[in-house]
């Protein structure tokens, strides 16, 4: 068998670069996945407010709240349309040719009010929710929702 040289080292010379190739792709996913610093959320200031303690609660009690806060945004569809609309009404107003100031205040105190409905609405929600938990889940809730050191913080700028 008479092989020829030339389609041999064609093929060696496309291996060889086929296998750098991959070398260099290997290499670099451990180099990213080895070498990654911590992840952003270690530098990010901490979470408070519902987020937070929907966090640290127990999947049973995360799913509860989250089903109760899923019922009031459903119950507060009209609230939420009335505030978007009131938010399009701003928005309209202050692009205006002539700027009406009392229906610019109009909008905005229609806004007010449909953001206020919503929130009344959600904070019942919490308030039904923290009706069913123990204490110590209460104060783990107080906890997430309003860090001491917030307050302390706020309390100390006062003085």
């Amino acid at each position: 068998m008479s092989l020829s040289i030339r389609p041999l080292k064609t093929w060696l010379l496309l291996s060889l670069l086929l296998n750098v190739f991959l070398i260099g792709g290997v290499a670099g996913g451990l180099y990213q996945w080895l070498g990654r610093p911590q992840p952003p959320q270690a530098l990010a200031v901490p979470q408070h407010g519902l987020r937070q303690a929907m966090a640290q609660m127990p999947e049973e009690r995360r799913r509860q709240l989250r089903q109760l806060l899923r019922q009031a945004r459903n119950d507060s569809q009209p609230q939420i349309i009335a505030g978007r609309e009131a938010r399009q009404g701003v928005v309209r107003e202050l692009g205006a040719e002539q700027l009406n100031r009392s229906a610019l205040d109009a909008e905005l105190g229609r806004s007010r009010e449909a953001d206020i409905a919503l929130r009344a609405r959600v904070d019942e929600a919490l308030a039904n929710f923290a009706g069913s938990l123990s204490l110590t889940e209460r104060q783990q809730l107080v906890e997430s929702l309003y860090p001491r050191d917030l307050g302390e913080k706020r309390g100390a700028k006062r003085n």
